[in-house]
């Protein structure tokens, strides 16, 4: 019986495991729940289409636009409100009923009929500047087009395929609004479940450096799951805001405690990396991380006491440091539980331990100003040639012009899979490097779906249950990938056209190869549009959105200054905090082609660009998390020189942005000045740590971030500053 248990208990472990690994890859299971969407809404649209057609005497093939329609009444409808999602959901048959009557009636006109698919793919492509519902619109514009092409429809199918398409967009606006509907409360607990599979994963990242302290590899693994902690708790954040079960101070109770479990796992991290890198302390780190990670599977009700339990011993056997960060992050998990479980219970939910500002006239205010604010930017907003949007279309068009042309010579018949490819490739990439691993994904993704759709269609061609049964696996499989690999999402959806041509009755191996070939056509007229027309370069973009990152740490420090400056009219720097966050991960996202496709020498300069400016964002959500009890704790003659000191680190990072390092060291200057002031004030008056303590040494590791950005600008400036300190 004892080996029953044990073997239990560890297949119960095992599976514990290996469910905290998917729930953190998929936060709040979203990609689960769109993908279900997805593959659900083409079979119901299947199942109601195929008997309308059969008894209205049309071919069946008419029923794919009706599954084209709901895939992307899925996926591509993304507006910020629930009414304006089902507006454009309602809309998306029109665009694509258009586009099919102008295809079907210049097919004959050969010229035209390509002319105009040139003029379509630029609307569609241009249009997006105007919001999510005219890129949602454009993209089905697009796929009615080209699907025409692919059907080539009369026009007394046209109606046909219009009420196809009526019925797709019905399928997913019920599905997405009634059956499946996104329930930001749901999500929140969904969400609430994906933090803690998050710092699970975290701990596990830590405990694998512990065991094998040398090991590059480990730490980067380590770092990269300290980046999905700060996304999901984002995503999180921005959730909270669809709350209507909350009022604005409820809302910011949560906000607030999904920050305090991101702050206290980051801070865990930092502590016990020290220990692993002193001498005989891995092994303390990995005693101590087994019984945590065993609390974060226990019922949140024992996560506080449980922790406590850790925390003593650990305090025992190694680290008093140790042990109150586990304190901290016990804590911050039960309460983020205990916050999520009374939501449909509680309508208010102050907090009044809280130094932040509740709900009053001036948060009421600042939507207007954020209008205005808004108003202001657009005045100045890039016209012409400099417009991201009118680039992007006209290098599009030209990129589909070539395809066109490539296509024609290689398959006068199947040309518009290199037309697609070199449309899709643009969609999502901001810089030529984006498009450059968008196209190689496509191909490589493209090849492999031909081997597996030969030889998957070569087994179930006539077996019309198991096509069926595999295009829907398919399309749950392509979309459960969006976003992860867009390599995979190809393979799955080529995969499944072999698949279709076997339904269609037109399985041909040749067939696949030709659009292999196409494919790889279109990625290559793609990639010589984005180096030759218009070209943006990943080094330019990555450049702008640092530049977008020092100016919002800019605005978040001279905030805290006035914070400082004027605790009674002190307003919670939450916003700004995720306002940098999301910064910093749109950087990453610019420069992920110079960091994951390139080799490692040539990649350590960004990497310590990405690793300094994430620290910064480190420091700074911790900035605003002790900030308000400094304020409280200190006289007004400190907090003016702490707000002083937050003005100038303020200044020193908008010098950065003009990469300036003589101006960074001018404006640096006033900050060492007032933070040696500030440290003999509190060194005078007590040597115990205090929350001004934490905030001074805060405020100096992001003074030497700062210092090393300027380092990287001008490789000269580090040594200038040691001969400055010399003399």
């Amino acid at each position: 019986m004892t080996g029953i248990r044990s073997s239990r208990g560890v297949s119960q472990r095992m599976w514990s495991e290996w469910w905290n690994r998917f729930v953190a890859s998929d936060p709040a299971l979203r990609r689960l729940r769109t993908a279900t969407r997805v593959a659900v809404s083409v079979a119901l649209t299947l199942l109601i289409v195929f008997p309308l057609l059969a008894w209205w005497g049309q071919p069946l093939t008419s029923a794919i636009i009706g599954a084209v329609v709901a895939i992307q009444s899925s996926v591509a409808v993304n507006d910020d409100t629930d009414r304006q999602r089902r507006i454009t959901t309602l809309l998306m048959p029109l665009p694509a009923t258009l586009s099919l009557v102008l295809a079907t009636v210049t097919t004959p006109l050969a010229v035209t009929h390509i002319l105009l698919f040139l003029v379509v793919i630029f609307i569609a492509t241009y249009i997006r500047r105007f919001g999510p519902r005219y890129f949602a619109l454009g993209f089905v514009g697009f796929f009615g087009y080209f699907f025409a092409m692919f059907l080539r429809p009369s026009l007394p199918q046209v109606p046909a395929m219009a009420v196809a398409a009526v019925c797709g967009a019905l399928v997913a606006l019920v599905l997405r609004f009634v059956v499946l509907r996104d329930d930001p409360e749901g999500i929140l607990r969904r969400g609430r479940r994906t933090l803690r599979a998050q710092v699970h994963g975290l701990l596990h990242a830590i405990r694998d450096v512990a065991r094998s302290p040398d090991s590059a590899q480990h730490r980067r693994r380590l770092h990269r799951r300290s980046i999905r902690l700060n996304e999901t708790a984002l995503m999180l954040e921005n959730t909270v805001q669809q709350l209507d079960s909350l009022d604005e101070s409820g809302r910011e109770v949560i906000r607030r405690r999904i920050l305090d479990v991101e702050l206290a796992a980051e801070n865990l991290r930092t502590p016990l990396l020290r220990v692993i890198d002193h001498p005989s302390g891995s092994a303390a780190v990995s005693s101590a991380l087994g019984p945590l990670l065993d609390v974060l599977r226990a019922a949140p009700s024992e996560i506080r006491e449980a922790s406590r339990n850790v925390a003593d011993r650990v305090e025992q056997q190694s680290s008093a440091e140790v042990a109150m960060t586990i304190r901290r992050l016990g804590a911050s998990l039960a309460e983020l539980a205990t916050a999520t479980a009374e939501l449909g219970t509680q309508r208010h939910a102050p907090d009044q331990s809280s130094h932040e500002t509740g709900p009053g006239e001036e948060p009421t205010d600042e939507p207007e100003e954020r209008e205005s604010e808004e108003r202001e930017a657009g005045t100045t907003e890039e016209t012409g040639l400099r417009r991201p949007e009118l680039r992007t279309a006209i290098q599009v068009t030209c990129a589909t012009g070539m395809a066109v042309f490539l296509g024609q010579l290689i398959s006068p018949n199947r040309w518009y899979w290199a037309v697609i490819t070199a449309f899709v490739v643009f969609v999502s990439a901001n810089s030529r490097g984006e498009l450059l691993v968008r196209a190689w994904q496509r191909t490589a993704g493209t090849l492999l779906g031909v081997v597996a759709g030969i030889l998957v269609a070569s087994q179930v061609t006539g077996n019309i249950a198991a096509e069926i049964a595999l295009v829907l696996f398919c399309v749950f499989a392509a979309f459960y990938f969006l976003g992860y690999s867009y390599a995979v999402l190809t393979f799955f959806i080529t995969t499944m056209l072999g698949i279709i041509y076997g339904i269609l009755g037109i399985f041909d191996v040749s067939v696949l190869e030709t659009r292999l070939v196409e494919t790889a056509a279109g990625a290559a007229a793609g990639v010589l549009a984005a180096m030759l027309i218009l070209p943006t370069r990943t080094h330019s973009v990555v450049r702008n959105r640092s530049e977008d990152v020092l100016k919002s740490l800019r605005d978040l420090l001279r905030a805290a200054g006035n914070s400082a400056a004027s605790p009674d009219d002190a307003t919670s720097l939450r916003e700004s905090v995720r306002d940098l966050d999301d910064r910093v991960q749109q950087l990453r996202n610019g420069a992920r082609p110079l960091t994951n496709y390139r080799l490692r020498s040539q990649r350590s300069r960004i990497d310590r660009w990405l690793t300094i400016l994430g620290g910064c964002a480190y420091y700074v959500r911790n900035l605003a998390a002790v900030l308000p009890t400094t304020v409280d704790m200190v006289d007004a003659d400190t907090r003016e020189r702490l707000a002083e000191l937050l003005w100038a680190l303020a200044d020193a990072a908008e010098s950065l942005t003009d990469e300036g390092s003589r101006e960074f060291r001018s404006a640096l200057q006033p900050a060492c000045d007032q933070a040696e002031t500030l440290r003999d004030i509190v060194e005078s008056v007590t040597s115990d740590p205090t929350s001004l303590h934490r905030t001074l040494n805060l405020l100096d590791r992001l003074t030497q971030l700062l210092q090393d950005l300027a380092g990287e600008l001008d490789p000269t400036t580090p040594g200038e500053q040691q001969d400055t300190a010399a003399r």
